[in-house]
């Protein structure tokens, strides 16, 4: 059994199994005796630490009760409780004392590998103030020792021409002490010395603005002489990170709820990485502007750095305006029906009504009845106070409150007051009476207008919504069962309104959500019904429901316009300018929108156990910038995130995903426990391992997994692990599996699986039958073109996809007439669909021609032209355009594109090549440049994966391996 205490704290078994029962307090125990070593400690000087304000008696008890449970939790004695109390060194190791003794030994080595992080990092007790005073103390200087090993590890791989190491070993310096601009300038110098000139100016940048955020002063002089270096010498963003112009893209999925799909193409390269003045940040009360064409790269970590001060700015211009100057920001409170029931319970109704009707005067900020929802926490009720306080976080200055009141002979005075939030003032009073509710709320939104001089609406209240109480009643408790996540009985509700009125568009659209959210088969049936009722909603609901669907059925001529007057005409919108971002083909403008978005948010103060639009948009802003191929915009981004919700396991979540990715699997680890500790949900953890090996190039063990998932549950298991065997060269193997449905090495047939022709092709392809392969791939195009239920927008994307891979296949077919006549059904088509992907993929297939007949300067414009993701794109353009780059003799630019394949993931565009060719590429690309270290980490990975390959990899794999042992490697 093992203590861990670095970059965190938890027990592994002997199995390296985290073992999770052990309580908080009972871990601390350990950990103060894991850094006392075999010397121990009092139980006083315990005492001291964990239970200060304890007396004797009573803290005695406690310690005495925590070290029986302990055992209980452990199942044996770890704690030898003699005169002092110690670990038992044989029964639980440390991880510190191991270290400590490393330090002493200076085997900066192993030093340097135990110290994975900070002291207890992330770990906190409740009501334990010397305790932590305690952990402070041990944690700085463990810290000292920490830096220092990765340090000499660090100079010793400089010294010794190790770059890769070197850079790593900066790397983590840079992480464990941000601020230090030494490490800065050291890690930019290990960058540029690997070729990754624009990596080590993105990260100067990045130190710069760490710098003046957080110590308000300008970098150190060495930085920034640095920069101006690397500018001096040319260095600009690479073409292969910015190869297009901005492009639209699209949802996957046409009942997809959150963003899963990136937004944006990379925009144009920049001509300098440094920018003289930094981009003004996103202010909340700044409207939003329409988008422009082009942007640069260097704008994606100013976005995100400069975020923070938008709520500071935000909060003092609301301070300091003059009352008279400010346009009011309304919101409706607590609206009381005293005419109807108290079990009919109309209320929430009223205010809904009222939020709805204001909702259509477009020249007056209305906040959504649906945004106070969202930030009252679940379980609270909506009394006066709760909505008022929603509605002073939703950045409304007044709020309207009032009464419906029972008069003679069936009629209604309908009563209001604009209160002014910050001062608890009544603005104004207003005063109708009638015999028709819509009526009087008709009128009313009238004279509110005219009140504030602002144009009357032009439709009826009963245009955009319903005539019906009852159908109002159950469509306002849907929304409140929908953001206090209950999305069943939302479904329940919303679908109960359309039942009274099937002509509520809002009630329609709201179903649609939690049918998505419920994953049910109607989804499809109420996005049309919602899409086709949209014009009977106010102007907000009506872009809402256009571009959100719109958007996930790939409706390029409805979306693009709709998601932009949804941005540019509620600025201060979270949900809209979220679902505008979704949309939008320009990074700049995506990123602007996404942290506008979060501001508001942050601005709201979101409460723990409200809907978290924030953490949605943290999300995609991570996406985008994962699909930009920019690590330090994403870590910055996932940085921020973990800062506004410490509690939240969702960021931590995302950076392990994200971490596996980029090569960190170490780190990604750390998180991944950070992520469990805070309640992450428990998926298939044997399957998350199979995916994680995959990434990281770990095919044995992805080959035991496979092996024991494939007997138990073949259906799961088979995809990953025919990737599995495609990364192997084990093409063979992979075909019975995929065909016969047969594991390799077993009897047994699995019957009954749908066939997996996706993998039927690639295979065909990859064994030498790309004919078949072709045909295939187009038999899919066709199929889909053939299905009159899709939306055309989705049989758009996929018909423009297959065809681009029939293309391929029939290009390695050398059959180059069939690729002449499919690039212009693949532009054509291509330029109907909303993903920005499928509009470029025509220059691919020029570009394949053009290679085949030599020309390959030519043909490297036309792959730059076709990339829409350097890492999460369809990573055969960076193969093709590394293999182009080395016919030309260009291989630093082949380094920079086939790393940024390897940053992606192993399906979607990424499942079409296998990692093992692309590390081969790249190290053929390294040896090339007379990056031999380099050169060799490749050749290393792609001897091992074809250990077991079929035999027509036997002279690729063997060149792997006598490349390695004239450089001196050892093969094992």
């Amino acid at each position: 059994m093992r203590l861990k205490t670095f970059g965190g704290l938890w027990i592994e078994s002997e199995q390296a199994v985290v073992m999770s029962a052990v309580r908080p307090r009972r871990l601390g125990l350990l950990a103060i005796l894991a850094a006392a070593g075999q010397r121990g400690l009092s139980r006083d000087q315990v005492l001291a630490i964990l239970w200060p304000e304890s007396d004797l008696d009573r803290g005695r008890h406690a310690l005495s009760q925590t070290l029986y449970s302990l055992r209980q939790d452990l199942g044996m004695e770890a704690v030898l409780a003699g005169s002092e109390l110690r670990l038992d060194p044989t029964r639980i190791s440390t991880d510190v004392e191991e270290f400590r003794a490393a330090v002493a030994s200076e085997d900066w080595q192993h030093a340097a590998a135990l110290y994975s992080g900070p002291f207890l990092d992330g770990f906190y007790l409740s009501d334990a103030a010397e305790f932590e005073r305690w952990t402070e103390k041990e944690r700085s200087h463990l810290a000292r020792s920490g830096l220092r090993a990765i340090e000499k590890i660090a100079t010793e791989a400089t010294r010794e021409g190790r770059p890769d190491i070197a850079a790593e070993s900066w790397r983590r310096l840079t992480r464990l002490d941000p601020l230090s601009s030494r490490f800065a300038v050291k890690y930019m110098e290990a960058l540029s010395s690997l070729g990754e000139r624009a990596s080590a100016m993105a990260h100067g940048q990045e130190h710069a603005v760490l710098v003046r955020q957080e110590l308000e002063t300008d970098p150190d002089q060495e930085v920034v002489r640095l920069l101006m270096r690397l500018r001096e010498g040319g260095v600009a963003v690479p073409d292969a990170i910015a190869p297009a112009p901005p492009r639209l893209p699209l949802p996957a999925t046409s009942s997809q709820e959150t963003f899963t799909n990136p937004s944006v193409s990379i925009p144009p390269a920049a001509h300098s990485a440094i920018s003289e003045a930094a981009p003004k940040p996103v202010s909340l009360d700044q409207p939003i502007k329409p988008a422009r064409l082009s942007s640069r790269l260097r704008w994606l970590a100013a976005a995100g750095a400069f975020a923070g001060a938008v709520v500071i700015g935000a909060i003092a211009w609301r301070k300091s305006a003059p009352a008279a100057e400010r346009v009011p920001v309304l919101a409706v409170g607590k609206i009381q029906d005293l005419v109807t029931p108290d079990s009919v319970q109309l209320g929430g109704v009223l205010s809904e009504m009222l939020a709805t009707s204001l909702g259509r005067l477009t020249d007056l900020p209305v906040i959504a009845n649906s945004r106070i929802l969202e930030l009252i926490p679940g379980g609270a009720d909506t009394a006066r106070v709760v909505r008022t306080d929603a509605a002073r976080r939703a950045g409304a200055t007044q709020v309207l409150e009032g009464e419906l009141i029972p008069l003679p002979d069936r009629r209604l005075l309908f009563e209001l007051r604009r209160v002014d939030i910050e001062r608890g003032t009544v603005r104004r009073g207003y005063q109708l009476s009638g015999s028709d509710r819509m009526a009087l709320f008709d009128s009313m939104t009238a004279l509110i207008a005219a009140d504030l001089r602002v144009a009357p609406p032009s439709v009826s209240l009963a245009q955009v919504s319903t005539r019906s109480p009852i159908a109002y009643r159950l469509y306002e408790e849907g929304l409140r069962a929908y953001y206090q996540f209950d999305a069943y009985a939302a479904n329940r509700l919303f679908n109960a309104a359309i039942r009274e009125d099937s002509t509520f568009a809002m009630a329609t659209y709201y179903a649609w959500r939690s049918e998505v959210a419920i994953n049910s088969t109607k989804q499809d049936a109420l996005a049309d019904r919602a899409l086709a009722l949209a014009s009977r909603a106010s102007e907000r609901d009506r872009l809402l429901i256009t571009t959100h669907i719109g958007a996930g059925r790939s409706d390029i001529r409805t979306v693009t316009a709709a998601a932009e007057t949804l941005a540019t005409k509620f600025p201060n919108d979270p949900e809209a300018l979220m679902r505008a971002a979704g949309v939008t083909g320009d990074i700049a403008r995506a990123s602007a929108l996404l942290n506008r978005s979060i501001a508001l948010d942050s601005a709201a103060g979101t409460h723990p156990n409200a809907v978290c639009r924030m953490c949605d948009a943290f999300g995609n802003l991570a996406y985008i910038y994962d699909w930009a191929d920019s690590v330090a915009a994403v870590e910055e981004t996932m940085r921020r995130w973990i800062r506004l919700r410490p509690a939240d396991h969702a960021p931590s979540a995302f950076l392990a995903e994200y971490l596996v990715g980029i090569g960190r699997r170490g780190d990604a680890e750390i998180a991944r426990r950070r992520a469990d500790s805070l309640g992450a949900p428990k998926g298939d953890a044997r399957l998350q391992r199979l995916l994680w090996s995959l990434r990281s190039d770990d095919l044995q063990t992805a080959d035991e997994i496979c092996r024991a998932g494939l007997a138990e549950d073949f259906h799961d298991y088979r995809w990953l692990c025919a990737i599995s065997l495609r990364m192997q060269g084990r093409y063979r193997d992979a075909h019975t599996q995929v065909h016969e449905g047969r594991a390799p090495g077993s009897q047994v047939v699995h019957g009954g699986l749908p066939k997996d022709r996706v993998n039927m092709a690639i295979l065909d392809m990859e064994m030498g039958r790309p004919a078949a392969a072709a045909d295939l791939f187009l038999l899919l195009a066709k199929e889909v073109q053939s299905q009159p239920a899709l939306p055309p927008g989705v049989a758009t994307r996929n018909a423009t996809w297959n065809l681009t891979l029939s293309a391929t296949a029939a290009a390695a077919a050398n059959d180059t007439a069939r690729v002449r006549a499919l690039i212009d059904s693949v532009e054509a088509i291509g330029a109907r669909s909303l993903f920005g992907r499928d509009r470029l993929l025509h220059h691919f297939l020029r570009g394949l021609l053009l290679a085949k007949a030599q020309q390959h300067e030519a043909a490297i414009r036309a792959f730059r032209m076709a990339i829409h993701s350097p890492s999460q794109g369809y990573t055969r353009i960076n193969y093709e355009l590394g293999k182009s780059l080395l016919a030309v003799n260009r291989p630093a630019e082949a380094i920079g594109i086939l790393h940024s394949a390897l940053r992606g993931g192993i399906e979607g565009s990424g499942l079409y090549l296998t990692r093992t060719e692309t590390h081969e590429l790249l190290a053929r690309a390294f040896d090339a440049a007379g990056q031999r270290d380099s050169a060799a980490v490749h050749y290393a990975i792609v001897e091992r994966a074809w250990r077991g390959a079929d035999p027509v990899f036997s002279a690729r794999r063997n060149a792997a391996r006598r490349w390695l042992v004239a450089a001196g490697r050892s093969v094992r």
